[in-house]
């Protein structure tokens, strides 16, 4: 009896120990979640703070840029990614891009003035109609003139639709129909909603595409080969190989005797006078901007966050933030987007040793520019 007694003892014992040790265990347990959580909301707020000061820093080059010159192109030093930047705890690194450097869907603001039908009728004038009708046919995407007169009608303020294009009448006789605005684009991606644009044909077009607040002009040096051969009309491969032969122009005068020079287009009769300048007019080309694109990457812990800002530059009100984009991406998980140019370049960061990271840094300070970004 006294040995069945101690047995159960013994057994109570044993029940109350386990009893305990899971209880300490589950408390042991929620602690280190809860350690583990307020670690990740610090990482997280520190990731912001990092990539608000990144942002900073990207405001301020872009104005020191405007007062040291009135140029803009990819040789200057705002234009050249960030290096993996060691910050406390993680690393910073972004770039900036020229947003005038891609075709802004809303210069078809500019035909509120102006006619299309004369612009595409006439054999050597370029505009942005021209322009547009070039980089569809450019991408294999269907031409046709009421590609322009859909997105004219999609901008302007009445309800009267061209020849060729679409007012609130047309869409709402379709399956799916949409509001038209009747106000600039907020977003390239808006395209898909203008009747006659499929979202196959917007995906291929947003590389070169921006939409930014103003009729904008389309900086010459820093446009790609592919807005450059939009931009060619009769001249093709002979333009483009000019622009860049000649890039970067100080001016527009600069850019209209390299072409008239490169393509023959002096007035045989008056010295001096040539036609790059009625072929591409004043409206259609610059050689500065005034809006970029900023996207930074800021690592700390297991926080990852991506800030992406479209900034407005101008020389008398400095730096705008139009808009801020933040996401905060679990490393757990893939990002959802392709892997940025950005991305690529240090996405082998975790495989090197804290002293080939060093040398990479010392001998990489300055890197080529983001060539494109979405922007949506």
């Amino acid at each position: 009896m006294r040995t069945r007694q101690t047995g159960v003892a013994l057994l109570s014992a044993v029940i109350l120990i386990f009893a305990v040790s899971l209880i300490l265990s589950n408390i042991f347990y929620r602690h280190q979640i809860d350690l583990s959580q307020a670690s990740r909301f610090l990482h997280n707020d520190q990731a912001l703070l990092i990539a608000i000061s990144g942002e900073g820093w990207a405001t301020e080059l872009l104005f020191e840029d405007i007062r040291d010159n009135n140029i803009d192109h990819y040789g200057e030093i705002w234009a050249q990614a960030l290096p993996l930047l060691p910050v406390e705890g993680g690393t910073l690194t972004g770039c900036l891009s020229d947003l005038q450097g891609a075709f802004n869907i809303n210069s078809f603001k500019y035909y509120d003035n102006s006619p299309i039908q004369g612009e595409l009728d006439d054999f050597e004038k370029i505009g942005f109609a021209k322009v547009w009708l070039n980089l569809l046919e450019l991408l294999s995407i269907p031409v046709n003139p009421g590609r322009v007169y859909a997105i004219k009608d999609w901008i302007d303020a009445d309800d009267s639709a061209g020849s060729w294009g679409a007012e609130q009448a047309d869409y709402e006789g379709l399956e799916n129909s949409v509001v038209v605005y009747n106000d600039l684009f907020v977003s390239s991606s808006e395209l898909s909603a203008v009747m006659g644009y499929t979202i196959e044909e917007v995906n291929k077009l947003m590389p070169w595409l921006s939409a930014l607040p103003f009729q904008t002009p389309i900086n010459i040096n820093t446009a790609s080969v592919e807005i450059l051969n939009s931009l060619s009309g009769n001249y093709g491969p002979a333009f483009i190989e000019a622009v860049l032969s000649g890039r970067p122009f100080s001016n527009v005068n600069d850019f209209y005797n390299q072409i008239n020079e490169y393509l023959a287009l002096w007035d045989p009769i008056k010295p001096g006078v040539g036609r790059a300048n009625l072929i591409w007019p004043q409206h259609l080309i610059s050689v500065n901007s005034d809006f970029f694109k900023l996207y930074l990457e800021a690592e700390i812990g297991e926080a990852k966050m991506e800030l992406t800002s479209l900034l407005h530059r101008t020389k008398n009100a400095g730096i705008n933030i139009i808009s801020r984009d933040i996401r905060l991406v679990p490393k757990i998980l893939p990002s959802s987007k392709p892997m940025s140019e950005i991305e690529a370049l240090f996405s082998k960061k975790d495989e090197v040793s804290k002293t080939d990271q060093q040398n990479f840094q010392e001998t990489n300070i300055i890197q080529s520019a983001c060539s494109m970004m979405e922007f949506k």
